[in-house]
């Protein structure tokens, strides 16, 4: 039973009209029937139904209204209006029973109520949990997309450096290597154009290393702005933007862009590029080029394809950066060559014909003395030594070990290259040898031998001294070479870093760890002091 009363004024006085008329009603029906029937049945309706429309205040004045009715106006013909004490227990079960049926509709009433609020907030707790639930079921699917999302760029990453390690280890040229990778950029991304622009490093200027459209490798494109002015770059927003952001840059309409320069936009217009993407590429943390990837159809780029664009081009620059670190280690490796021969030439051929000179000068003054047996004797020597030092330059130039230590061992080397170099001349020759001979390393031996070497030979040239004294040393921790000539010496500090011969000294001297000390007085002569520790022995 679900009776509603209405709200306002109006409802006051229709819940007290009410109880009222039920009374009256209740009344009326059992008015004629007060001799038969027990009326307090239909009173206690009466009050029971205003108590559930009305209310308390409305039961309260059906009940009121009753126990007057019961009382006054149901008696019996004949008894007369005056009070009786026997109606009065009647009077109070009434009573008691409308207080004891009002009490259980209210409560009623309170319960149901507290039930419908209880309903109210179970629903609303109901809809918030389904909405929560929703919630979390389309997170969980946006997560799960994301997550198989996640797992094809991951396995599009793995296809990619696996291929990567394909072709670096059956490719040999580097450039074979950058073009297949440029090639597997534009096939994945489904790329009109990949273009790899690199910046050179002297004027920072921009260079087109490689093009590819399709699987083919077109030409560098003379047209292009970029490569009609290398420098025009620095003019481009779009190129700057990506080198201060050091992010991926998006041109998603070419035609539309206000980041282009007008040239720039023409020239991918008559290319048929619709959008573009270029990719930074680092070294230790500089931007040191890009890769342009460009595109014939409208559309945007998805977070997904910039980050395989992205992947990809570290692989790229990966191997362009290993490919110009071995040009430089060829470049590098071909100037240590040409370095070392120039020295190893140096070392033969002139100190040789310092040897020939010097034999050719003595055979002169023989001549001069009307002693041609001493002439010929000094031009055999010219002719041995430079027989020799032909025979040295061929050797130096296959890297080979002078041919005097093939022959003899260190100390009896170096003093057959003195005596042979100075024999029949007027200068005096003193070679001394301190200490046991131990052995040496070979690279030692060789760089002491053509330290010798050099000293003598610029004695013979520029000093023009009469002695020339030799000491080699044995010492306890190191090998000792003193060379000392009285010729007419210099000033160190003026010629320090001049002339092939003093730099060839010192680069011996760095190669195999020992110190090398030049001490020269104009007028007094020269000494030369090389140091080489021994090695530790291996093991």
């Amino acid at each position: 039973m679900n009776l509603s009363p209405p709200s306002g004024g109006v409802a006051v006085i229709s819940r007290y009209g009410v109880a009222v008329l039920l009374a009256g009603a209740a009344v009326a029906i059992s008015y004629p029937f007060r001799a038969h029937l027990y009326t307090t049945p239909l009173l206690f309706a009466a009050v029971f139904i205003s108590c559930w429309y009305g209310g308390i205040g409305p039961a309260i004045l059906t009940t009121i209204a009753s126990t007057a009715a019961i009382h006054f106006l149901l008696r019996l013909p004949g008894r007369g209006f005056t009070p009786d004490v026997h109606d009065l227990p009647r009077l109070a079960e009434f009573v008691f029973m409308a207080a004891v049926a009002i009490y259980l509709v209210q409560a009623r009433k309170r319960s149901e109520q507290s039930v419908r609020q209880a309903r109210d907030q179970l629903e609303i707790k109901v809809n918030e949990r389904t909405a929560d639930l929703q919630r979390e079921v389309n997170e969980r699917r946006r997560a799960e997309q994301a997550a198989q999302t996640a797992a094809q760029m991951a396995q599009s990453h793995v296809d990619m450096l696996l291929h990567s390690v394909d072709v670096l280890a059956t490719e040999a040229a580097p450039a074979t290597f950058i073009g297949e990778m440029l090639r597997t950029i534009g096939h994945h991304l489904h790329a009109q154009q990949v273009r790899l622009w690199l910046r050179s490093q002297e004027d920072d200027s921009l260079h087109l290393r490689i093009a590819i459209e399709g699987e083919q490798q077109i030409g560098l494109e003379p047209n292009h702005p970029f490569v009609r002015d290398p420098q025009s770059w620095h003019n481009s927003r779009l190129i700057q933007e990506m080198l201060f952001t050091k992010a991926p840059v998006v041109c998603e309409d070419v035609a539309r862009d206000a980041r282009l320069a007008p040239d720039h936009r023409d020239y991918l217009t008559n290319q048929g590029c619709k959008r573009f993407l270029v990719i930074p590429m680092f070294v230790l943390g500089e931007v040191r080029g890009f890769i342009a990837i460009q595109h014939a159809e409208r559309g945007m780029y998805r977070a997904e394809e910039i980050e395989l664009a992205q992947a990809l081009a570290h692989h790229v620059m990966f191997a362009t950066h290993g490919q110009d670190l071995s040009e430089q280690r060829r470049q590098g490796a071909i100037l240590k060559e040409r370095t070392r021969m120039a020295r190893d030439i140096h070392d033969t051929l002139a100190q040789g014909f310092t040897g020939v000179i010097v034999q050719m000068e003595a055979a002169e003054e023989a001549l001069l003395e009307e002693d041609p047996e001493h002439a010929v004797r000094h031009v055999r020597r010219a002719r041995d030594i430079a027989r020799e030092s032909l025979g040295e330059a061929r050797r130096s130039v296959h890297a080979l070990r002078p041919q005097a230590l093939d022959k003899a061992g260190f100390a009896d080397a170096l003093r057959n290259v003195i005596q042979n170099r100075t024999a029949g001349t007027s200068l005096r020759t003193d070679f001394h040898l301190d200490g046991e001979p131990r052995h040496l390393p070979a690279n030692v031996e060789e760089c002491l031998l053509r330290i010798g070497q050099e000293a003598l030979s610029n004695a013979l040239k520029h000093a023009h001294p009469t002695e020339f004294q030799a000491r080699l040393a044995f010492d306890a921790n190191a090998v000792r070479l003193e060379l000392y000539d009285n010729g007419k010496g210099f000033v160190v500090d003026r010629v320090n870093d001049g002339g092939i011969g003093l730099l060839g000294m010192k680069e011996r001297a760095e190669q195999i760890g020992a110190t090398l000390k030049i001490s020269s007085e104009p007028g007094v002569g020269t000494k030369i002091t090389a140091i080489s520790p021994y090695q530790p022995a291996a093991g």
